[in-house]
């Protein structure tokens, strides 16, 4: 055999074998992806083709994901509604269920997955998949129907990556054989956009604002160190962390607009965080001292509590004595009072800007009311041209936030297990975090 037959062979079988290399790979993928539809299928067998929920709102607040929404369901002689439940079921065809709080009038049937922000359907226990989300209505005749959820908010598609594991989940407003659906479509990614951060934590005060002061020691530093501290044992506990200030800051610069283009109400929604912890020392007299966890309105306390409860026995320190508005042992919920709604519209009048839109159930303080977005009523628009506006206010997508008064920054006691016990404050914390993330 000569040898420019022999090259010609081996080019020959070559190109054999790419071709054949070539059409395994498309048909393997058409293959994948066949059966994958036949699967989505399979999940939208079950449902009702002529009627859909209608999402008037949903929110992504901390980790988990809240719908409210509505169905005309007329009523079928003297058959009743039982339950209600959101199901999310993957192309697998296993099951999340989700029981909802509902009221049924005129034959509308209202329905809402959480009657607090910070539950509902927990993000973060979602594996890598495909999710389809449905309202599962059972009748008192043990009839089950299923209907597929329609967006009528004015919120789109959005996009959340988990923190206890690297996961990216695109929630979805889309269509399957003309059947419009709400999808959470869950798959792994290596590492978080630069942009996008797990926790971030707040050093209270800075600039030539110092906070508290007693003797030598001034809050902001006080806090900053902790804040840096707080940093690197969650980093080392594989978390990524932003921090509203690190202590580059001017001395002299004022801080004192959180509403400014790059002030901290600001730069700490832009880092996307599911936590915020802002870091405080409080500068009232106390004999007593202790801490103070504060908390958002209309939340589950569990965390706010593992906060309190870490930090006095494994920091060797006491719940604050203050009563008013106080919930649990060192947990407190401070909302409007009437007298700071008539404040605020005294000051929209005298400013002439309408006034917000304030009640009793707002959270007064703003580190937590203005990084939730509209789960937690954020309404600084920019209307008090003041000071500067919150460009999330009216985001669906909020950071769970919580504001720790470590201590009394005047009361002996509390001072000097700060300084002390810096350590332990930080595991105490660290602690609290990891059980968060990880809840179910």
């Amino acid at each position: 055999m000569s040898k420019d037959l022999k090259i010609k062979i081996v080019i020959i079988f070559f190109v054999l074998l790419m071709a054949f290399l070539i059409f395994n790979k498309f048909h393997t993928k058409h293959e994948t992806e066949s059966n994958t539809e036949l699967k989505t299928q399979a999940v939208f067998e079950e449902i009702n083709q002529f009627n859909t929920a209608k999402i008037d709102k949903y929110i992504v607040y901390g980790t988990h994901l809240n719908l409210d929404g509505n169905i005309n369901l007329p009523k079928i002689s003297d058959i009743s509604i039982y339950s209600v439940h959101i199901v999310a079921k993957n192309i697998e065809q296993k099951i999340e269920l989700l029981d909802c709080t509902y009221s049924y009038k005129d034959g509308i049937l209202t329905f809402s997955t959480a009657d607090k922000i910070n539950k509902g359907l927990n993000l973060e226990n979602l594996e890598e998949s495909n999710y389809y989300l449905f309202l599962k209505v059972i009748f008192s005749n043990s009839e089950e129907r299923y209907y597929s959820f329609e967006n009528t908010s004015k919120y789109t598609n959005t996009t959340y990556y988990t923190m206890s594991k690297r996961n990216k989940i695109d929630i979805k407003f889309d269509t399957f054989s003309g059947t419009k659906f709400l999808g959470l479509f869950v798959s792994e990614i290596d590492e978080l956009p630069n942009n996008v951060y797990d926790i971030a934590i707040d050093a209270s005060h800075g600039g030539k604002d110092t906070g508290a002061t007693y003797k030598k020691y001034t809050e902001a530093d006080l806090v900053l160190r902790y804040a840096k501290n707080l940093k690197k044992k969650l980093e080392d506990k594989g978390y990524k962390v932003f921090l509203s200030r690190d202590g580059s800051e001017n001395p002299n610069q004022d801080l004192s607009d959180m509403y400014a283009e790059n002030g901290r109400i600001n730069t700490i929604q832009e880092s996307h965080s599911k936590l915020m912890l802002s870091l405080n020392l409080n500068s009232a007299n106390s004999k007593t001292g202790g801490v103070e966890i504060y908390a958002p309105t209309n939340c589950d306390l569990n965390f706010a509590k593992s906060l309190a409860d870490n930090i006095v026995k494994k920091a060797k320190s006491s719940y604050s004595s203050v009563k008013l508005f106080k919930q649990d042992d060192g947990v407190y919920v401070r909302n409007f009072k009437d007298y700071d709604i008539l404040n605020f519209k005294a000051s929209a009048i005298l400013h002439k800007y309408e006034p917000y839109t304030i009640t009793k159930q707002t959270p007064y303080q703003y580190m937590i009311r203005e990084v939730g977005g509209i789960a937690t009523n954020a309404f600084v628009d920019g209307r008090n041209t003041s000071y500067g506006k919150n460009k999330y206010f009216d985001s669906n997508v909020g950071i769970e936030a919580y504001i720790l008064e470590l201590g009394y920054m005047k009361t002996p006691k509390d001072l000097n297990n700060i300084l002390k016990n810096e350590d332990l404050y930080v595991q105490a914390i660290v602690d609290a975090i990891e059980t968060y993330a990880t809840a179910k």
